[in-house]
């Protein structure tokens, strides 16, 4: 049971309309342009935001104005979705690009989603529920965020209502991204528990230095001209790359674990492995010198995802299965579906070496930490994974 009440904070994010939900040990906010999740708060850790932020001002999408905007954000299709980008964004309902027809036809990268403006529909006892509704798509789509009053833990449910008489192919990403200070080379470490890997093409990036198209094994990808990049870390350098991750199919749980010991703090996203199988691994580094980068960029993207890779809709559907893992799931006519994760912040020791495993232990989350024997645990509301949480 809940031991307090919490309610939604109007507030505003470089001049842009959000919400925040603050509990006892820290806050999560939301922009309602775009949706985005922009802020994860410990009291812990005050000064760290993980969560990307990027380097230009932003608007809300609807402000976005080709003829007037351009310049400084980028043309569309990319423009008006790099408008209003932060932090946590959610790519709905296809991941990357939209076909050429499509672009011709005003759509933006992402889908309609993160290019949109959200709206407040309900408070309740420590959370919201904010939504926006999708009028090429024709899908009502909802997202359910509570905070925990006592324990540092955000859950997190999606519904996707369909509004057609046809069923639709669509992609579900958690594009979640995120920067300095806590993204720093040769400190930060991502761990997920990925088994078949897949360096994205040739033509995403002449600054990748990995093997365009390898296949590998998490984390050890290839370098072009020979040896291997452990993209468990960020390093120096100036490049930009892409690789598709399959979570592994044993497991009822997967999970992306970020962690930055020089700052104390571990952010572990947990979800259900049939809801996401495939986690993106996305890095930019000083490599896109064109609006709104500018070659100043520094973020990285561990998204997860029901599809692997960011491209149209069409080439998702046409190349079907990848490891034998499904690429994107059907929404039937006027039907509905739901997902749900949970994002923890956990402080940890200055040697802290990374995550070798997670598990989900009755009410608990316990963490492994690579090459020790030392553990983590955190309390979670285990009923949230079966849709019976209060």
């Amino acid at each position: 049971m809940l031991s307090h009440s919490i309610h939604p904070i109007e507030t505003r994010f470089d001049g842009r309309p959000g919400l925040s939900l603050r509990s006892k040990w820290g806050q999560v906010s939301v922009l309602l342009g775009g949706g985005h999740i922009c802020e994860l708060r410990s009291h812990a850790h005050p000064d760290l935001n993980p969560l990307w932020r990027p380097l230009w001002a932003g608007i809300d999408p609807g402000e976005y104005r080709a003829d007037q905007h351009s310049t400084t954000y980028g043309p569309n299709p990319d423009g008006a979705l790099l408008a209003g980008i932060a932090g946590h964004s959610l790519s709905f309902d296809y991941f990357g690009p939209p076909s050429a027809e499509e672009a011709a036809a005003g759509l933006t990268t992402h889908g309609e989603a993160p290019a949109s403006q959200w709206h407040l529909r309900r408070e309740f006892d420590s959370g919201i529920e904010y939504g926006v509704l999708l009028p090429i798509a024709q899908i009502d789509f909802c997202r359910i965020l509570r905070i925990d009053p006592e324990q540092p833990v955000v859950y997190c449910e999606e519904i996707a209502r369909s509004l057609s008489s046809a069923d639709r192919p669509i992609s579900w990403n958690e594009h979640v991204t995120i920067g300095p200070p806590f993204l720093a080379c040769d400190t930060t470490l991502v761990d997920m528990p990925a088994t078949q890997s897949k360096v994205i093409w040739a033509t995403y990036s002449d600054e990748m230095e990995l093997t365009p198209d390898a296949i590998f094994a998490w984390p050890k990808a290839p370098r072009e001209g020979g040896g291997f990049h452990d993209l468990r870390t960020t390093p120096e350098g100036r490049y930009s790359r892409y690789t598709a991750q399959l979570i592994d199919p044993s497991l009822i749980f997967g999970y992306t674990a970020i962690s930055n010991s020089v700052r104390g703090l571990l952010l572990l996203y947990l979800f259900p492995r049939s809801d996401f199988p495939w986690v993106g691994n996305w890095e930019e580094r000083h490599s896109r010198v064109f609006a709104p980068w500018n070659g100043k960029a520094f973020c990285r993207g561990i998204e997860f995802s029901t599809t692997p890779f960011a491209q149209p809709k069409r080439d998702t559907v046409s190349n079907g299965p990848l490891f034998g893992e499904e690429t994107y799931r059907w929404l039937p006519a006027k039907s509905e579906r739901r997902i749900r994760f949970a994002t923890l912040l956990l402080s940890i020791p200055t040697d802290f070496q990374g995550v070798e495993r997670v598990s989900v232990e009755q009410e608990t989350v316990r963490i492994y930490e690579r090459g020790r024997a030392r553990t983590l645990s955190q309390q979670i509301d285990r009923a949230f994974f079966n849709g019976t949480a209060a």
